[in-house]
């Protein structure tokens, strides 16, 4: 999956929390669908934030027991 705006993989991150997706709102609903249609358990921010007139983005967590290997693996998956 890439972001329309400049062409690049979307990336899985990680923190203590968890593994996370930093996406713009504007791909929301289809990485929910996407999750959703692999079973992957999410939670996203009550929170989008624009930058510099940049579009808002917003954080899809995937929890302390998500998989990031496994996340990437879907999200590389997708064109």
């Amino acid at each position: 999956m890439k972001s329309p705006h400049d062409d690049k993989p979307i990336k899985v991150g990680t923190t203590s929390a968890g593994p996370y997706i930093r996406i713009t709102v504007d791909q929301l609903e289809r990485l929910k669908q996407l999750l959703t249609a692999h079973d992957v358990k999410f939670w996203v921010d009550h929170y989008a934030v624009s930058i510099d007139g940049l579009p808002a983005v917003t954080d899809v967590n995937l929890g302390r027991k998500g998989d990031p290997i496994r996340a990437q693996a879907i999200l590389d998956s997708v064109d």
